[in-house]
């Protein structure tokens, strides 16, 4: 279940909340005024999400040099910029 807190209310139950996010998975919305200011994690929730970005970044830059190769491939009289500089090789 989600859990969204005005940042006054985070102040009177801070040491409940850091128990809440330690023995939990779901993040804590900080609100003020009304709006998103900031999430709370669990440090093992945010390792498991760095971890995953990681991986996700991993496929994606592997997705973009095929992608790239396949542009050359199919168009060999375009420019082919190289990733330092920009310009073309």
């Amino acid at each position: 279940m989600t859990t969204i807190l005005p940042v006054t209310e985070l102040r009177e139950r801070l040491s409940d909340v850091l128990e809440q996010v330690k023995a939990g998975t779901e993040p804590v919305f900080i609100t003020r005024h009304g709006r998103a200011q900031a999430v709370l994690l669990g440090v093992d929730s945010y390792d498991r999400l760095m971890e995953r970005l990681s991986q996700v970044s991993s496929v994606d830059w592997y997705a973009l040099s095929q992608a790239s190769l396949a542009r050359v491939w199919d168009h060999p009289d375009e420019d082919v910029y190289s990733w330092e500089d920009g310009e073309p090789l």
